[in-house]
């Protein structure tokens, strides 16, 4: 089962960490689902605008722009070191 070390996800130093993800689709599935409980809907609360992934200092990051339905924009990083 997938863990969360929960932090703000606001930047990379802050990055929520995605832990006993059994592979790459596990985790991904996991960001999505983080995602959803906290902003609601896929495609109705919220679109995914785009996911880059980056690597710093021997890390891996997810790094998930979505749009809120009322045209806000929030910034999410994943740290998935531990499933990519």
């Amino acid at each position: 089962m997938v863990k969360f070390i929960e932090k703000s996800g606001e930047s990379i130093e802050e990055a929520i960490i995605i832990l006993d993800a059994s592979d790459s689709w596990e985790g991904i599935y996991a960001e999505y689902e983080y995602i959803s409980k906290k902003f609601g809907r896929q495609n109705s609360d919220w679109v995914l605008e785009s996911q880059s992934l980056l690597r710093v200092d021997e890390k891996t990051y997810d790094k998930m722009e979505v749009k809120l339905a009322d045209g806000t924009k929030k910034i999410l990083y994943f740290d998935i070191t531990q499933f990519y």
